[in-house]
């Protein structure tokens, strides 16, 4: 199966080692499966906290989503309205800038 001696102890080795770790005693084995399922629990619990956060949270950043919005709409119609009683200002007052053009360049 293998062409040299070197691949060949390896696989024996690899073999054995898995031999003993199948063979392990009972205890080792119940201790690794109550390990594995209190992680299981942890993970659960831990994922159970995330969702009820993320339940309670979503809707207070909704909330203020929606506050600021408000003033940001409020805030743009006070802004119209100021824009539009200047406009109607401006239409009925002409502005005159006087001033003087000099020219720089000197023939």
């Amino acid at each position: 199966m293998f062409r040299s001696n070197a691949f060949r102890q390896q696989a024996q080795n690899w073999q054995q080692q898995f031999r003993q770790v199948q063979s392990a005693g009972f205890l080792q084995r119940i201790f690794a499966w109550i390990l594995l399922g209190l992680v299981m629990m942890l993970s659960l619990a831990l994922l159970v906290v995330v969702v009820l956060l993320s339940w309670i949270l979503i809707p207070l950043m909704l909330y203020r989503a929606q506050k600021q919005m408000r003033k940001a709409q409020q805030a743009d119609n006070q802004h119209q309205q100021f824009s539009q009683r200047s406009s109607r200002q401006s239409r009925h007052e002409t502005h005159i800038i006087e001033g003087e053009i000099i020219s720089r360049k000197e023939d």
